[in-house]
């Protein structure tokens, strides 16, 4: 037994210990540095998308029709403009530019008329009724934004998917 406990004391052992505790930090190193990485990449994407947005078509655009219920959240209201085909940004993008615009909280439940062509920060005074150009409709607010050429397609979503009021199915697709 003497002969064990004479090589735990010995050099060689603290060596193999101290090889493997820098072995383990260097480890842990490579994985903050992985971590921090992929942070510093997302939150540039997400800085991007925030700052730099852009309209899903150039010119005219279409017109899609959504309707947004007083429960649904501003992360929600993006999932549902981006699943409409009216943002490219992340829901998250939408949220953020919310907040940091003059129409924070002030986004009203109501059937919207928007068009593919609008960016983020050109929804945000419809989708507040700061635009002036919404009618009551049913005890619901309609802004619309209308084609010179009238001859632009029309899509109809509400947030269950079913047709808006005042659309026919043959206007909605899937």
């Amino acid at each position: 037994m003497a002969g064990l406990e004479r090589e735990k004391d010995g050099l060689g052992y603290r060596l193999a210990l101290g090889g493997i505790k820098g072995i383990m930090r260097i480890l842990v190193l490579i994985v903050l540095v992985v971590i921090l990485i992929f942070i510093g990449r997302r939150s540039y994407e997400l800085g991007y998308e925030v700052f730099h947005e852009k309209p899903v078509d150039s010119g005219e655009g279409r017109a899609v029709t959504v309707t947004i219920t007083d429960d649904m959240s501003v992360r929600q209201i993006g999932r549902l403009l981006n699943a409409n085909g009216l943002l490219t940004e992340s829901p998250t993008a939408f949220m953020i530019q919310e907040i940091i615009s003059e129409y924070h909280g002030k986004i009203l439940p109501g059937t919207y008329t928007l068009r593919t062509s609008m960016t983020a920060d050109e929804m945000f005074p419809i989708l507040a009724q700061a635009d002036k150009e919404g009618q009551r409709d049913n005890g619901a607010l309609t802004s619309s934004v209308s084609s010179s050429s009238g001859s632009q397609p029309t899509e109809s979503t509400s947030v269950s998917g079913e047709p808006a009021e005042g659309t026919s199915s043959s206007e909605t697709q899937p």
